[in-house]
């Protein structure tokens, strides 16, 4: 008889996962029972006609039951019925990298099948407030929740935050580690020779412990901070109120574009937003373009939650 595959057991966003793929980034739990298990990951060869697919150019497939998509030379992942995750690896591939798609895309993806509120930006716990804070690529989110977390503050998420609407707004935790653009790593205080880059698309990135900060329990979700740049001096902040508040978020839910591609928001997530608009705060941050203004950002910030 042949030796049955290891498992692995971990919590991230609200969920248990059973995993064939060893991830070091995430929290491990005890062997839950079977019935506790919210999603699945395995080794498995997806279909000719995936793979039939790809040689003719397409690289994913985003309908809202049956996702798959193809990292180029790392695996090509498969996600559906809400509960499943395929990863068929490429040969030689690293496995460093097969991983970091796990960490940010492939979570993201089951946590729209599960019609779950994730917002992309990174969550810190702040004077007991639990704030997000989201904005366009450079636009400084994962900067910013560096720097707050090195002042002391909190951690509890970065890139994806999962929220938990059963009674009042809390935010599920992530896994204790962030990944910070090479262009921001020695302005924070680290040396890059330390820690394996990867490339991340527009920008080499790598992955920093934050478990010296790390919160592994829910906390009550309090503001949404959006960070955007313009041609201006100083940094300044506004408060967004009604349509613009429901707008910032409803922008802001992780992978909205496949949704779109989907055939749209789903009612039940829509009916959470507007639900999560009536609960929190939701600011906009306006940032200089070409200026270091963290420490300015955070006095802001510090201002507005007092």
């Amino acid at each position: 008889m042949g030796s049955e595959t290891k498992k692995f057991y971990y919590r991230v966003y609200g969920l248990n996962i059973e995993s064939e793929i060893y991830i070091p980034e995430f929290t491990v739990i005890k062997s839950p029972s079977k019935k506790n298990i919210d999603a699945t990951i395995k080794y498995k060869t997806v279909s000719k006609e995936i793979k039939e697919t790809i040689k003719n150019g397409k690289e994913s497939n985003l309908t809202y039951n049956e996702m798959w998509f193809n990292a180029e030379n790392v695996a090509i992942y498969r996600v559906y019925d809400g509960d499943k995750i395929e990863v068929d690896v490429y040969e030689n591939a690293d496995p460093y990298m097969v991983n970091i798609y796990i960490l940010g895309t492939v979570l993201g993806l089951i946590l729209l099948q599960k019609n779950m509120v994730a917002i992309h930006g990174g969550a810190v716990l702040i004077n007991d407030k639990g704030c997000i804070f989201t904005g366009d690529k450079g636009a400084g989110k994962s900067t910013l929740t560096t720097a707050l977390r090195q002042k002391g503050y909190g951690f509890i998420a970065d890139d994806v935050a999962s929220i938990n609407l059963d009674e009042e707004a809390k935010i599920h935790p992530g896994f204790g580690y962030q990944k910070i653009c090479e262009d921001t790593m020695e302005k924070l205080g680290y040396n890059p020779l330390d820690f394996v880059p990867f490339d991340a698309g527009e920008h080499i990135k790598y992955i920093v412990p934050a478990l010296d900060k790390f919160i592994d329990y829910e906390v009550g979700f309090k503001a949404l901070f959006e960070i955007t740049v313009d041609d201006i001096d100083d940094v300044k902040i506004e408060e967004l109120f009604g349509a613009k508040k429901l707008d910032n978020i409803i922008k802001n839910i992780f992978n909205v574009a496949v949704l779109g591609n989907a055939g749209g928001i789903p009612a039940v997530i829509l009916k959470k937003c507007i639900d999560l608009s009536k609960n929190i705060k939701c600011y906009r941050i306006v940032r200089p373009r070409d200026k270091f203004t963290v420490n300015d950002q955070i006095n802001l910030i510090e201002e507005v939650l007092a």
